[in-house]
């Protein structure tokens, strides 16, 4: 039982080397381990300043994204629009165009027709008083003279006229 109970001496000298050994301790390496926690605090505390930072700037980044996104998304549809609109406008466009034409043609053809209906009629009269001529020559069974064709001419195509 002798190693249960402490002797005086061997408490006296613990007592001595746990002081000495505190105080040597605190003079040697109480105060770089306070300045070393010190600065691991320090570091802790700018790594959440800087996390808090980031998450910050990262909130702000996807509001800016999602504000580019539905700016993209406003500018996309005001292109889609605005090619509707020129579409439509071209189309506009090429249907008066075509109209344009098409009335241009029908026009065209219409006096075409005119002109072709007064050619017609201009070589049934010259036929017409070729035939009255002829036929009066052969009833008169004499030549008229120029002033006579003219006169003769001229009493037909009134009549002509008359019938058209």
């Amino acid at each position: 039982m002798e190693l249960m109970t402490p002797h005086t001496g061997t408490i006296f000298w613990t007592a001595v080397t746990f002081v000495f050994l505190a105080f040597v301790l605190y003079k040697m390496a109480w105060d770089p381990i306070l300045k070393m926690l010190e600065d691991r605090e320090m570091k802790i505390k700018e790594s959440l300043q800087a996390a808090e930072i980031a998450r910050q700037n990262a909130r702000k980044s996807d509001e800016e994204r999602q504000r580019v996104i539905e700016s993209a998304k406003r500018e996309a549809q005001e292109i889609i629009l605005a090619g509707r609109k020129t579409a439509e406008t071209i189309r506009d466009e090429i249907l008066q165009k075509a109209q344009a034409a098409i009335t241009a043609d029908k026009e065209r053809v219409q006096r075409q027709i005119e002109e072709s209906k007064e050619a017609a009629l201009q070589t049934i009269r010259a036929l017409a008083v070729e035939l009255s001529m002829a036929a009066t020559e052969k009833l008169i069974a004499k030549k008229l003279s120029p002033e006579e064709h003219r006169q003769i001419i001229q009493e037909s195509l009134v009549k002509m006229e008359k019938f058209n």
